[in-house]
Parts: structure tokens; sequence; C-alpha cells
């Protein structure tokens, strides 16, 4: 029986490169991120095995005429035009709960870490400045408020252990709203945006890329903010207007922000976030843990259901 087609950017955990894929599929690789070079890559193409760069639109589909399936490793879809897909009738999939926990954990880690200061406090120390543990006196989360923007998989495990945990006073705003039993059991309760920006010591960003959360965080709503206040996004890059978050860092007018994801990615050293001292940078890998990468790479078991007429676990689009 002949081989389907899977094209790659780039590797993914033997799990599901290796171990799903390597019986039922041949791998090519795409010549890299570049529309044309994307465009170069398809027309072989049976199913596709996407992570976070490379855009796949309908020009890149059309020139796949033997293209069933998008798979996302990961959660997010921004870059995939899921309508397209739909219109020419290829499946979308992802691992909607593969990185949940690891960015969780990381949010939670880094609300102590930044204001804690625990990078320089590591550099200090190797270099004898002991005296910095008289210059760093933090707060504590204890008592807190935690808001939450957008009530997922990850806003929900987020809530459970920053105020379970914590015992962070936990509010969050989201369009379509927890069961009364389920705010109970985590303690938390639902506000309006507005009440986010302005009562929260912390702020996290958990939504998805769509036109309506496109630089939902600008000018605007950080002006609305305390003058303390730290957020985080650990959601995609353009959720927040870089140019407005880098001058009310500048300004002081928040108090830090926790970096995971940038409107321009890879991100440079040129970028002016890199030149401030008051926020935590990480290169996109809050979802990464040695547990998630495995289970974002089993992405490859729906492609290889919807590419043997089975219907896939998690799709995206559909039905089909």
């Amino acid at each position: 029986m002949a081989k389907f087609n899977i094209l790659l950017f780039e590797p993914v955990h033997p799990c599901g490169q290796d171990h799903l894929l390597k019986n039922d599929c041949d791998i090519l690789w795409a010549k890299g991120f570049e529309p044309d070079q994307i465009i170069a890559s398809v027309k072989d193409a049976d199913g596709i095995l996407a992570r976070a760069r490379g855009f796949i639109d309908g020009p890149v589909m059309d020139r796949a005429p033997r293209l069933k399936v998008i798979g996302r490793h990961g959660i997010g879809v921004d870059n995939i035009d899921v309508d397209a897909a739909t219109e020419r009738g290829i499946y979308v999939v992802n691992t909607p709960g593969a990185p949940v926990e690891a960015v969780a954990e990381y949010l939670a880690m880094s609300f102590i870490a930044l204001p804690r200061q625990i990078g320089q406090a590591d550099t200090a120390t190797r270099s004898g400045d002991w005296a910095l543990r008289d210059r760093v006196h933090a707060p504590e989360l204890l008592g807190k408020t935690l808001g939450i923007i957008g009530f997922g998989r990850i806003g929900r495990r987020l809530a459970e252990i920053c105020s379970l945990g914590f015992r962070m006073n936990v509010i969050y705003a989201d369009e379509f709203p927890a069961s009364a039993e389920e705010e109970n059991l985590l303690n938390v309760h639902r506000v309006e945006l507005d009440d986010i920006l302005s009562t929260s010591d912390y702020i996290s960003l958990n939504v998805p890329l769509l036109d309506s959360t496109h630089h939902l965080i600008n000018a605007d709503t950080l002006a609305r903010m305390q003058p303390h206040a730290i957020i985080a996004n650990c959601s995609r890059g353009p959720v927040i207007d870089e140019q407005a978050l880098v001058t009310a860092l500048k300004n002081k007018q928040i108090g830090g922000a926790i970096i995971d994801v940038f409107e321009q990615e890879p991100a440079t050293p040129d970028n002016p976030l890199c030149e401030l001292d008051n926020v935590l940078l990480s290169p996109h890998y809050s979802g990464h843990s040695a547990e998630s990468i495995q289970k974002m790479a089993m992405v490859a078991a729906d492609i290889v259901r919807v590419l043997n007429g089975q219907k896939p676990e998690f799709p995206v689009n559909g039905p089909l």
C-alpha cells in the first residue's frame, strides 16, 4: 500500500514523528517558513503537521491537490486559515489539552519570579552581590487579585492553582461563563473586562487570536490598569499592542509584564522589550514541558486517522 506524504516545518517529538507517522507515512520537509517556500513544498502532501511558524492559507492549500488534513501541534490555529480549509474539505485538527498544565504552571511561577527578581537574584549571588536581599522585597501572592481574561482550559487550571493553592482572589472575563458549580468549586467569579483591568494585581491573557482580540491590550486598556499591576501574555503576541506596552512599561504606568509571545516571532535582541528590567521574557515556550511536547506531537494520531478515512478525535472544523 502506498504511503501518505506528511509535510513538516519543524521536527516534533519522536512519539509522533517516528512512532505514529513512520508506518503509514513518508515525511517531507518544508523549505522554510516564508509563503513561497511553503508553496514550493506542498504539492505532494496528503497532510501537514504544523507548529507555530508558517502560515497555511488558501493559496497554499490550492497548491496541494492531495491535501486532506492539517494538524496543529498545540492549541492555537491562527496560522491556519480554518475557513479556507473547510471550504476545500480539509480537516484541521489540534491538541487542545496538551499544553494546559505547562502554561498554567509557567504563569503561576512567573507571578512569583518577576516581582521577586529570581533571575537577578541568581546573577547577584554568583557575583557576590549579597546585598540584593536588602533591596528586593516583593509582595506575596496571598490575598492579591488575579484577573484571567479567557476562561478556557488554561484559564481554569490557572485559577485552580492560584485560588486554591496561593489563595488569591481570582476573577475572570469570558464571553461564555463557567457554571455556578464550577465557579464555586474554583472559588472564582465572572466580571466585565473593565473590572479585570481596574482591580487586578495580576492579569493573565488566555485568549485565542481573533479579530476581536487583536490588540485587546492597547494604550487605552493599559491606562486602566493599576500602576503596580503585572500583565502576562502566554496566548498570542498580537493580543497586546507591543509598542503601547513598551511605552507603559518605560513610563512605569504598570508594574511589569510577563511575555512569552511576541508580535513578531522569533523575537530579536533589538526588540525594545529586551531593554527593560520590569519584564520577564521567554521564547514562546511556556507550553513546552517534557510531557506537553509528547502530547502535542500526538496530533499525528489524528492526521493518520483522517488519512485512513476515520473521524479525528480533536477536529477544529467539521463535520466535513
